[in-house]
């Protein structure tokens, strides 16, 4: 009797790919209902209620990324850089708690974490310009995303176009402002907060981004020079870049 082993590998390997995220939700809700379970009724409930909704964001960020990306809520384009479909198309956001867990060393946190994150972001961005030019992803595909503390003239540098955000955006943003505040705080290097009053909305298209790509590939080897980084595809991507400039 044939085994077909090609098969039972990857069940298996689906299996393990659903096992760490599922246990992560059952986390997450056990640590929900764990002051409900320990405490009275009542009037201690309500206590609880109010304390726990400012951490409910922070466990989300820890807890969920992982069945979010294996459900296909999350779209990683590198491991600090996911997109979520919006009406418009795709909004960009720069890692969860989980993935600054996961991809940055607490060692490394302050200005290495934001080289690293940064390195990754501009990986990101690389990724779905390759999305758009093998037919992945169409050019008029809207691209938005949310920034807090990078200056208009760098997203600007990017392809983006900032503009003021909706009040809907700065409400879900002050809503989930612990998580925001520790995410910051890695990258910083020291206990910091986001300036809700510097919230930019920036857009642009994947067509305009990939545009855009040569520019976004000498930033990111500039920024691996400056980290001691030898990336051959990143010099691959230079030399490429440099040539189609030479062309027109």
């Amino acid at each position: 009797m044939a085994i077909n082993l090609n098969g039972c590998t990857a069940r298996t390997s689906e299996m393990r790919q659903w096992l760490m995220p599922l246990i992560f939700v059952i986390t997450f809700l056990f640590l929900l209902w764990l002051p409900f379970l320990l405490l009275p009724k009542g009037l201690y409930w309500l206590l609880a209620a109010i304390l726990l909704l400012p951490l409910i964001p922070i466990l989300e960020s820890l807890l969920l990324s992982p069945a979010y990306a294996v459900t296909g809520r999350f779209t990683y384009y590198s491991p600090l850089l996911f997109a979520t479909k919006s009406t418009q198309g795709l909004d960009l956001h720069l890692g969860t708690l989980y993935d600054y867990l996961t991809h940055l060393r607490w060692s490394e946190r302050g200005i290495r974490a934001e080289r690293h994150a940064m390195r990754l972001m501009l990986q990101g961005l690389l990724n779905i310009c390759d999305a758009v030019s093998e037919g992945r992803l169409s050019e008029e595909t809207e691209i938005t995303a949310t920034s807090y503390f990078f200056s208009n003239s760098s997203v600007e540098r990017l392809g983006f176009t900032p503009g003021d955000a909706p009040s809907g955006i700065k409400l879900n943003l002050a809503m989930v402002f612990l998580s925001l505040a520790l995410r910051l705080s890695f990258i910083k290097g020291r206990w910091s907060v986001p300036n809700l009053a510097r919230i930019r909305r920036v857009h642009t298209t994947a067509g305009q981004l990939f545009q855009h790509q040569s520019r976004i590939v000498k930033m990111l080897a500039r920024l691996q020079r400056a980290n001691g980084i030898a990336d051959v595809d990143c010099t691959t991507r230079v030399s490429n870049a440099s040539s189609r400039s030479s062309l027109l």
